[in-house]
């Protein structure tokens, strides 16, 4: 059974980068550019991982997007990229008190992102948790 990978990313030349990556590797993929085709598409089908970026229609859609479906569906791992460097306020707030409340994402990496490592991070999220 294939997985199912939803890549929200409002640049659609990089969206069709990561869909032709994730297919090589034996993967379904469907791509969004907003929030709001994101939520259309999780209310037809249910992907097995939500790769997203952090800046989409808002500068924090990507948080906003997260936190909404997470909420209504937890189990869905969630992986945000972005090319926010580390150096800004961003670094400050995913740091802060209660950050880990609203920030609801299991994975961050950073743009310009190596296609291995983002397979191989949608690998491991999606990977059943071991016994202790």
């Amino acid at each position: 059974m294939l997985r199912t990978i939803l890549f929200v990313d409002k640049d659609p030349l990089f969206a069709e980068q990561m869909r032709q990556i994730f297919l090589t590797s034996g993967y379904r993929v469907l791509c969004a550019r907003s929030e709001t085709e994101a939520e259309e598409i999780f209310s037809v089908t249910r992907p097995d991982v939500l790769i997203t970026e952090v800046m989409l229609t808002y500068p924090d859609g990507g948080f906003c997007l997260a936190w909404k479906l997470k909420r209504k569906y937890p189990e869905v791992p969630v992986i945000m990229v972005s090319s926010v460097t580390w150096n800004t306020d961003l670094y400050f707030s995913l740091n802060g008190p209660g950050a880990r409340d609203w920030i609801k994402a299991d994975v961050f990496l950073d743009k310009p992102i190596r296609a291995e490592e983002l397979v191989t991070t949608v690998q491991s999220v999606l990977q059943p948790a071991k016994a202790a």
